[in-house]
């Protein structure tokens, strides 16, 4: 599954590049720039606590919870890692 590609491409994998375009490839991946949330803590913390919806990886991560520009992506990573991921992602802020 693709990642949207919402920032500029970047040629090495440490932090904010989109070189590395499919979920689960980048563990270093920050996922959300605002409080630097990694690809590794999203993908631990959904298999880890069984998460399911945007708003319990806020709670357990911290993920999406500044500008919330990250929460299709956080969906996308739900959507691929949760046990029985809900078909309503959306969270109110």
């Amino acid at each position: 599954m693709e990642l949207p590609q919402t920032f500029s491409e970047t040629a090495d994998c440490a932090g904010a590049c989109r070189s590395c375009a499919t979920v689960g490839s980048c563990p270093e991946r920050v996922i959300c720039p605002c409080l630097g949330v990694t690809e590794g803590a999203v993908i631990g913390a959904i298999v880890t606590l069984g998460l399911r919806t945007v708003r319990e990886v806020r709670t357990a991560t911290e993920a999406g919870d500044g500008c919330t520009c990250c929460h299709k992506e956080l969906a996308v990573y739900l959507s691929v890692y949760a046990p029985a991921a809900s078909s309503n992602m959306c969270s109110a802020k």
